[in-house]
């Protein structure tokens, strides 16, 4: 990383965290009395900048993370951050004089202030060209590519620079060990992507047996545990019932439009789905179909054969003859699966998960059956947030497969934001 961009990181970091004492502070007076203690008496609070520190220790100002991986870091270091300041005040009997409201929200604030800042801020420089750096990859699938020269917050671009990718899912052994012992010599970065595509090595433990001169790498299923599967449901249910309640005039509404669209009609859709264990359970959405839709739909299928492929490849219609107007403008934001919320409270579904499969795909799924219906369906999953409409049956299997093995509560809330982001554009709904 070259040392005028990891200034301007170092120093868009130190202003961040200015800025959040500050709209801290005026928080506090805003919310509950006129500050009594001076602006500067924080600002110039040393301990509030120990993130810096611990920040450098992560290796944030000289290595390059996606911007997930790089956020998770920095909300680590966040809370471990309040804690040493808490931990100060309290040892040095100073806590009479700050206030707690300030101290802690100034952290609050910085969780949301430091990601966007970093965001912002690596844009800026990648397009004034300070943060962009040459790299070859060998191997390469257009995946890879755009997801490595086409993210600006790496800031890689093609060239004969520094670094070198391998990818080993598209290269003999023999090949890959002959181009890392020429490679190893030259570079100095050095990224080698490995063989195995359904596991996740980044939150892995890596063991080194010495004699052996090898390493074992410790995978597992998460899920297994059932302090994760507690966390998971906990974490459901609270979400989703704080979800329903800030929702609730939305729902209302919609319900009532889907009702003045056709009195006569249902206002929900239930639908068989495939749950945990392959049980069978009612999916809820708001109807956005009429209620003669096969018939719509095979008549429709007849009369524009060119459709009838796409049909059985995405089991998707970019225009869906079947679908209501009022569908149409529910299936653009998503709102039509707001009513599942219920099914997750009553412990039916997640809110991420591998999304619910129909009982007919039961034979299509084959022996990733078994690793899918291991868990709860959820309202939103990994398939959503990639472009579910532009993905083939088989690619979403493995991509359900992948989140299953891999799963944390940190990429459910990824997930879940992504997921947010991807409703705002419309991407991939149809």
């Amino acid at each position: 990383m070259g040392r005028i961009a990891a200034l301007f990181l170092f120093l868009g970091d130190a202003l961040a965290i200015m800025l959040s004492i500050v709209l801290a502070y005026v928080l506090r007076s805003i919310v509950l009395e006129p500050n009594d203690i001076a602006l500067s008496r924080y600002l110039l609070f040393w301990p509030f900048y120990t993130p810096l520190l611990l920040f450098a220790y992560e290796g944030l100002y000289t290595n390059r993370y996606d911007f997930w991986q790089e956020t998770r870091l920095v909300l680590k270091a966040l809370v471990l951050a309040l804690l040493i300041v808490l931990s100060f005040l309290a040892i040095t009997k100073h806590i009479e004089h700050y206030s707690r409201f300030v101290v802690v929200m100034s952290f609050m604030v910085m969780a949301f202030v430091l990601p966007l800042q970093k965001r912002m801020l690596k844009w800026i420089l990648f397009h004034l060209g300070f943060w962009k750096k040459e790299a070859k990859i060998y191997g390469a699938d257009p995946l890879l590519e755009e997801s490595i020269f086409g993210n600006y917050y790496l800031g890689y671009i093609e060239g004969e620079g520094d670094t070198i990718f391998i990818n080993s899912r598209s290269l003999p052994i023999q090949k890959i060990e002959q181009i890392l012992k020429a490679q190893i010599q030259q570079h100095h970065e050095l990224y080698f992507i490995p063989l195995l595509q359904d596991f996740n090595l980044a939150d892995s433990q890596i063991l080194e047996l010495f004699n052996a001169r090898t390493n074992l790498i410790h995978l597992q299923n998460r899920l297994h545990d059932k302090k994760n599967v507690l966390a998971k449901e906990v974490f459901d249910y609270l979400v989703a019932v704080t979800l329903l309640l800030l929702f609730s005039p939305l729902l209302l509404l919609i319900a009532g439009a889907v009702w003045a669209s056709d009195p006569k009609a249902a206002i929900f859709f239930r639908q068989k789905r495939l749950g945990k264990d392959g049980k069978t359970f009612m999916i809820l959405k708001f109807r956005t179909m009429y209620e003669n839709a096969d018939e719509i739909l095979q008549k429709f299928l007849q009369e524009h054969p060119k459709s009838l492929e796409q049909w059985e490849k995405y089991k998707k219609l970019p225009n869906d003859p079947r679908i209501t107007p009022i569908g149409k403008v529910l299936r653009k934001f998503s709102l039509d699966e707001l009513p599942q919320l219920l099914n997750v409270i009553r412990g039916e579904m997640s809110l991420v998960g591998p999304r619910p499969y129909i009982p007919k795909e039961l034979e299509k799924m084959r022996e990733a059956k078994e690793v899918i219906l291991s868990v709860r369906p959820g309202m939103t999953g990994l398939w959503q947030v990639l472009g579910r409409n532009r993905l083939t049956f088989d690619q979403r299997l493995r991509i359900d497969i992948w989140y299953v093995y891999n799963w944390s509560l940190w990429r459910d809330v990824v997930i879940l934001l992504k997921t947010f982001w991807t409703v705002l554009k419309r991407d991939g709904a149809h």
